[in-house]
Parts: C-alpha cells; structure tokens; sequence
C-alpha cells in the first residue's frame, strides 16, 4: 500500500453523503446490540484508559468510552464531514474529567498519533474497507505503532467466517431487505477478490437512504493480517449476541425473528487482539 490509499479514501469517505441517515441507522435495535457487545468487549480495558479510535465516524463511541470509563479519547477518521459532526458534538462529554480531541486522517496507513502508546485502540468497521490482506496489514501496522505493549485493539468487523460469499447469502436469506435486513441493512455481493468478496449494503431510513461498499475478506486472513501487523498477543473472537433485555423492552424496534436470527446468523464480528 502506498503512502495514500485512494481505493480506501474514495469506500470510506462515501460516508460524507450519507452522514444523517447513517445516523438514523445507529437507533437500530441491531445498532444498539452492537454497541451493548462493544461495551462488554472493552469493559476489562477502559477503565482510566487513553483510547484510539480508527475510523470514529461522527465520534458514536468516541463519547461512549469516555462514559464507561476512558480518561482521553482521540477519534480520527478520513471524512471531515464525520469529523466536524463529532466536534460539534462535544456537549456528550461527561464531568468525569475525560478529554476528547478528533483529527482528520487516513487510518489505513501507520501514522502514530499524539497520546500514544494507547492503552486500547478501536476500530468500527474499518477493517472491512482492505481490499486485501496485504492491506489491511499496513491497518493492522497503524494500530501497533499507536499500541502500548500489553495494550489490546478492538475492531467492530463483518462476522469471522472462511466462506463470506455462502454466509451473505445466507443472512439474506434469514434476514430479507423486504423484513427489514439486519437492522435496516441489506448486504450483497458484488464481486470476487483474491482473499474474499466486495459486497454492496443498502438501508432505506427516514433520513434517507445509506448506499456502500466494502470489502469481506475470510476469516483467517483478518487474523493473519493481524500477526504480520505485529500483534502476537491472545487473539479472541466474538459475533452478535443480544442480551435478554432486547427481547423484553425490544429497544430499536427489531422483531423477535430478527433478534432470534442473530442467534444462528450474527450480523457482525468483535476481534479482540492484544499485543
């Protein structure tokens, strides 16, 4: 990968158009279960922590870390359309004495960052935007350079499966776009790379519609992309699972098909590496 990498800057800043109703989205129940896991995931690591977030988009978990617990926060992402979305909205801040700061980068090549080593670097759905393993190492380099040793990296991901082209067509099967997909996202294919597949996600909302493409690359490149990017640490693996309370309350409006669905057929993966 070169120094800029226009393949990534031209999937990830589509964002820019699409800022409201990606926005709309994150009130999914799916949206909302996602970040409940998230929160379990990094739970063991927040507390007091210096916190990077790769691709922070509009600064959704940005603010979320300071609340469970981070001290400092440092969003960064490659739309300066999300960026000033989430500087705007510095009045999530908690009075717990946290501070946040949000710059405009490519987080696909390794750059270090102001604040590090970091205690945890983050990334929702970033990895999902290497066209390749090959890639996606120079992401994995990014967040080893910015990692204090002992520290972990969390990334949001598409669900871990060695068949990805098999495992969309069978959420499309579970979840139809006509049933409302997952969450309101409806994933297809669109093509076939060397180390996994492209695929297109659509999502109408009342803000709009949401129209993307990324990349869902096999399983076990993510995790050997992961130990050629330097993290030789434990290496875990979680997929969507809905706590009771969403089949009791039903936050974000899911069905209980869908959110018994997710059971079987998980909409996304949390990959837990340490270094």
């Amino acid at each position: 990968m070169s120094a800029y990498n226009p393949l990534y800057s031209s999937m990830s800043t589509q964002y820019d158009t699409i800022q409201a109703p990606y926005d709309e989205i994150r009130k999914s129940s799916n949206a909302l279960i996602e970040r409940a896991n998230v929160q379990e995931a990094v739970a063991p690591f927040i507390k007091n922590a210096r916190v990077l977030d790769l691709a922070c988009g509009s600064g959704f978990y940005s603010y979320h870390f300071l609340k469970w617990g981070a001290r400092k926060v440092v969003g960064v992402d490659i739309s300066p359309v999300m960026i000033e979305e989430a500087r705007t909205a510095s009045f999530q801040i908690p009075s717990n004495g946290g501070t946040i700061d949000f710059k405009v980068a490519d987080c696909s090549k390794p750059v270090p960052y102001e604040g590090d080593p970091f205690d945890v670097v983050f990334g929702a759905w970033l990895l999902n935007y290497a066209p390749s393993g090959k890639d996606m190492v120079d992401m994995f380099r990014n967040v080893t350079l910015n990692l204090k040793d002992g520290g972990h990296f969390v990334a949001v991901t598409v669900p871990p499966t060695q068949d990805p082209a098999a495992f969309v067509e069978a959420e499309g099967k579970v979840r139809p776009s006509e049933s409302g997909g997952s969450g309101g996202l409806f994933c297809s294919v669109t093509g076939v790379v060397e180390d996994g597949i492209t695929i297109h996600v659509h999502a109408d909302t009342r803000q709009g519609d949401v129209d993307f493409d990324c990349y869902h690359l096999r399983k076990g490149v993510y995790e050997a992309s992961a130990r050629e990017g330097g993290l030789r640490g434990e290496l875990a693996w979680r997929v969507t699972a809905v706590p009771d309370e969403f089949f009791k309350d039903r936050k974000g409006g899911a069905s209980v098909e869908e959110l018994d669905s997710y059971k079987v057929t998980p909409h996304f993966g949390i990959l837990v590496v340490a270094k």
